[in-house]
């Protein structure tokens, strides 16, 4: 079972520092499948917020799956 340890707003803020800076980021997408991308936080809106990877492409994450443990954000 999936533990909750931040609130949505704390993660949000958190995310906001993060805008700009060279990222690692891990994607459970389930079935043991795991994506590993480099890239950069773009923009941060109030549901999500985008993240350019290295390879050009533009992907969007919801708050609620870095808080679920989904995604991980780490700096590169």
């Amino acid at each position: 079972m999936r533990q909750r340890t931040l609130d949505v707003n704390e993660v949000k803020r958190r995310i906001a520092a993060l805008k700009g800076e060279d990222l690692s980021v891990s994607v459970n997408k389930g079935r043991k499948k795991v994506l590993n991308m480099n890239g950069v936080i773009v923009d941060v809106f109030p549901s999500v917020f985008t993240f350019r990877a290295a390879a050009g492409d533009i992907v969007s994450f919801s708050y609620s799956d870095v808080i679920c443990g989904d995604i991980v954000l780490r700096r590169a």
